[in-house]
């Protein structure tokens, strides 16, 4: 047998909720855990493709609440 030490303390992490990865809607590139999406957004895309993604998901949600 070998020795198990166990610890009753809490982890430094333990109280904080896991957070997944943030996935670009735009390029669905997984942000690095420090990085916002509107940094990423800010700095990776042009206002033009962040205004056509913007107006896709308006308009699919108004097709849906018509529909219903």
């Amino acid at each position: 047998m070998h020795p198990v030490t166990v610890s009753l303390e809490r982890a430094e992490r333990a109280d904080m909720p896991f957070t997944p990865p943030v996935e670009c809607p735009i390029c669905r590139e997984t942000l690095a855990l420090d990085r916002t999406l509107e940094d990423h957004l800010v700095g990776s895309h042009t206002q033009r493709e962040v205004a056509r993604r913007l107006a896709a998901v308006r308009e699919r949600a108004e097709v849906r609440s018509v529909s219903d």
